[in-house]
């Protein structure tokens, strides 16, 4: 059975209501742009968040903890409901050996690119304090996100949701026969599994778990909005639980770790459905023409994205000074939008090599520049045949 290429879209042969579908596309663009805020540096050693909350660190505290940090939930959610049907119609072994392909390659690809280019920095400057070190553990670490972070920090996501889909088999026969246990059991896992290794972040796996437990009980679209509100009345008590921390300039680091743990995990589950029902309002105007056409390029822009910020950001903290400074808020809006042309051009310009397309961007190119051309927007079972993508 084949599968789908891009590991942020669906790959499932069961046909998938229109409006979820839609709604999907616009997601995984707009939830990859807003996480990019995360990972524009401040150039500044101290914690940002331990200032005076002035009007540009509430805007930056809402872009890139509350947004950005949160926006990763729902791309799991989408991620583990579709998975569903790639188990059942192409088998275990199958998936993981499509997800070795579209998430392990690209994952380490990725980052023997940013190895390489640290090393003609250093090269260039003298400055090889961000180089790993030197050792199989180190530089498996580095690639591979083994332990730690890799070099390209964002690719953890592409390692814990390869963990993801190898469990997913596990998973599929517990939420299918006793679903209340195997939730708890992955509550319990989130608190717990830091130490065991398995995931950078086990929170990762809840999520995908009930992403699948979605698609397994079967609710339609009008029970999954009604779901979102109920989720986005609790986000409007999270958001104002997070902005007063802020403003009395109360760390998060320095809280208890279970208290911390839950309200994150509070925040990221009701800006999930908060980010649903977004997708919903954004699907009726005019910005949604905007999010699927550059749903295809959403991929190789989570890939390139903190690669592009940790060189370019260089120069922009010379030109506009570091967090604090009056001329920061340029460059912190300025990225992600770069960001988004670069990724444009670049998987344009990679799209003659279908090894490097295989390599970057998990097989897929750019769509065509047909005048009028739309996007696929039914993930149903031709949309692999179609751009070739999950």
């Amino acid at each position: 059975m084949k599968t789908s290429n891009d590991p942020f879209r669906p790959a499932s042969t069961s046909r998938v209501p229109p409006d979820v579908s839609e709604r999907v596309s616009i997601a995984r663009f707009l939830c990859i742009f807003l996480m990019m805020f995360v990972h524009v540096q401040p150039g500044i050693a101290e914690n940002v968040y331990d200032r005076d909350a002035g009007a540009f660190d509430i805007v930056y505290f809402i872009f890139s903890r509350l947004l950005g940090l949160s926006s990763v939930s729902l791309l799991s959610i989408v991620s583990g409901y579709f998975v569903v049907a790639s188990l059942r119609k192409a088998g275990s072994w199958k998936l993981v050996k499509s997800k070795l392909r579209t998430l392990v390659v690209p994952l380490a690809v990725w980052n023997v690119l940013m190895l390489a280019l640290l090393a003609i920095y250093g090269l260039i400057s003298g400055n090889w304090h961000d180089m790993p070190e030197f050792s199989a553990a180190g530089m498996a670490n580095a690639l591979l996100a083994l332990t730690t972070w890799p070099l390209d920090v964002p690719l953890w996501f592409l390692r814990d949701l390869f963990v993801c889909c190898v469990l997913s088999p596990a998973l599929l026969a517990g939420l299918t026969r006793a679903p209340l246990a195997t939730l708890l059991g992955l509550a319990a896992f989130m608190v717990f599994g830091d130490d065991l290794l398995i995931m950078q972040r086990p929170q990762l796996l809840l999520f995908f778990g009930l992403g699948m437990w979605l698609r397994i009980a079967g609710p339609d679209s009008r029970t999954i909005d009604r779901m979102a509100r109920v989720l986005t009345a609790g986000l409007a008590i999270m958001v104002a639980i997070f902005l007063t921390l802020r403003v009395q300039r109360v760390l998060l680091s320095e809280m208890d770790p279970t208290l911390r743990l839950a309200l994150d995990t509070l925040l990221r589950i009701t800006m999930a459905g908060g980010f649903w029902l977004l997708t919903g309002a954004i699907r009726h105007s005019a910005l949604a023409t905007l999010c699927t056409r550059l749903e295809p390029y959403a991929f190789f822009l989570f890939c390139s994205h903190a690669i592009l910020f940790n060189f370019l950001g260089i120069a922009f903290r010379r030109f506009f000074g570091n967090y604090g400074s009056d001329l920061f808020p340029l460059t912190f809006f300025s990225l992600p939008v770069i960001a988004v042309i670069c990724a444009v051009l670049g998987l344009r310009v990679i799209g003659a090599s279908p090894a490097l397309l295989f390599l970057f961007n998990a097989g897929h190119g750019a769509p065509p520049l047909k005048r009028g051309a739309t996007l696929p927007r039914r993930y149903d079972g031709n949309e692999a045949k179609a751009v070739r993508r999950n």
